[in-house]
């Protein structure tokens, strides 16, 4: 039997999971920082999260009979997925991530909702709402106030990365939309994350090895190795729950995740990089909360 969460979960169920999803990713943004720091480059970290993650959801899924569906859809939606679910928003974020304070990239995960509800509303799988509407908008406003004000920032070079970061929620949220709608039947969620994972980790692959970035395990500072390996570990964990839930709620309700992940991703740089974060950069954190708010609260009142 291929264990899975109940349909239907209780709503208390779906929030738990949420809970627990975005507080492995809000450590996340810390322990890419550290492999950074410890030698690791950003491809070779790419490489062996995807392949790591992908192995383990293989294994797991296999030990419990589970297997891929037939179907001529499968190769692309991996391929789709394996780009937007896997290597580029990753590549993103442990690039960022070693460029710029890890508050700061927690704050920018947190547009993920308003993202989700536009691309939503763009592929007609959302109805339109004036309040859902306004959250966007307010969403796009907390972004400028980090990236207008030049005090917003400890240094305003760092401008050019945290633009570049905004590809994270970007693209991963847009792509969790495709996921929920186009996932094949019969694709659990065991081998939904190892096709994403092992599809991204043979894209980074080559050009990890043509940069010359790829990394030869336990040749890092031990710092690094252990933050590489646990971050596989919650990425198998994660990577199933986040399934689940897209198979369960849908990909507006998984987006509301970035509540958590920004106050766990804010807590963790503070805690371990002794960061501060300007005020504008906290004003950000709470007009992008409220336009999520509304975004969420328009969504529960739409059905």
């Amino acid at each position: 039997m291929i264990f899975a969460f109940p349909t239907p979960m209780p709503r208390a169920g779906l929030l738990g999971l949420l809970l627990a999803i975005g507080m492995i990713w809000g450590g996340t943004f810390g322990l890419a920082r550290t492999g950074g720091e410890a030698g690791i480059p950003a491809l070779g970290y790419g490489f062996w999260f995807a392949f790591g993650v992908g192995a383990g959801l293989l294994a797991l899924g296999l030990a419990q009979g589970s297997r891929l569906p037939p179907g001529r859809g499968l190769a692309r939606f991996a391929l789709i997925g394996g780009l937007g679910n896997g290597a580029i928003p990753s590549l993103v974020m442990f690039s960022s991530v070693r460029n710029i304070p890890t508050g700061i990239m927690a704050v920018i995960i947190t547009t993920g909702p308003v993202i989700t509800y536009a691309a939503a509303l763009a592929a007609r799988h959302e109805r339109f709402s004036p309040m859902r509407a306004l959250g966007t908008l307010a969403g796009l406003a907390g972004a400028a106030l980090i990236v207008v004000p030049r005090s917003s920032l400890p240094d305003p070079s760092m401008l050019g990365w945290v633009l570049f970061a905004f590809l994270t929620p970007f693209v991963h949220s847009v792509t969790s939309v495709y996921v929920a709608r186009a996932r094949p039947a019969g694709l659990d969620s065991w081998m939904n994350g190892a096709l994403f994972q092992l599809v991204a980790a043979a894209i980074i692959l080559p050009f990890a090895i043509g940069a010359g970035q790829f990394h030869v395990p336990f040749t890092a500072q031990w710092q690094g190795e252990a933050a590489l390996w646990l971050h596989v570990l919650g990425g198998i964990a994660s990577q199933f729950i986040m399934f689940e839930l897209l198979r369960l709620a849908g990909a507006v309700f998984l987006s509301q995740v970035s509540y958590i992940v920004t106050l766990s991703g804010m807590f963790w740089g503070w805690l371990l990089f002794a960061e501060r974060l300007s005020g504008w950069v906290w004003l950000a954190a709470l007009v992008i909360a409220a336009g999520v708010l509304m975004v969420t609260r328009g969504n529960q009142r739409g059905r």
